[in-house]
C-alpha cells in the first residue's frame, strides 16, 4: 500500500481520486491488490494477457523477467494502460511510469484526452 500512496503522491492524487485498479488475470485475489482497490473505493479488474500485450508500444519500459514468467511485457504499466482502453474506450497515456519496491510495482494511466487538457 505504501508504494501506491507514494505513486499517487507523485501525481498529486489521493486514493479517492482513483477510479479503477487493474492487474493481470490470476493476480486479482492477491491481498495487496484487493486492499488497494478497497482503499480507493473503486472496482478491481483483471485483464487478459492479450490486453496487456497490446499496451507494449505505450509502455516506458518492458520487463524480460515478467515476459518470461507471465508472458506479458509488464504488469503495472500494461494493466494501467489496458484498463483505460477497455474501461473508457479511449487512448491511454501513462501519468506515472512504473514505480517499484521490493515486492510490488505500480503505475498510473489516464485517457490521452485528459492529458491534452492539462498540458
Amino acid at each position: 500500500m505504501t508504494l501506491a500512496v507514494q505513486t499517487l503522491a507523485l501525481a498529486g492524487l489521493q486514493p479517492d481520486q482513483i477510479t479503477l485498479v487493474a492487474t493481470l488475470e490470476g493476480r486479482q485475489h492477491e491481498t495487496a491488490i484487493t486492499s488497494l482497490a478497497r482503499a480507493c473505493h473503486c472496482p478491481l479488474i483483471a485483464l487478459s494477457k492479450e490486453a496487456l500485450r497490446e499496451s507494449e508500444p505505450d509502455m516506458s519500459q518492458v520487463s524480460e523477467t515478467t515476459r518470461r514468467v507471465h508472458d506479458v511485457p509488464g504488469v503495472a504499466e500494461a494493466a494501467a494502460l489496458a484498463a483505460i482502453r477497455q474501461y473508457t474506450g479511449a487512448t491511454a497515456r501513462l501519468l506515472i511510469n512504473r514505480q517499484q519496491c521490493a515486492s510490488a510495482t505500480c503505475a498510473l494511466a489516464t485517457p490521452a484526452s485528459y492529458m491534452a487538457l492539462t498540458e
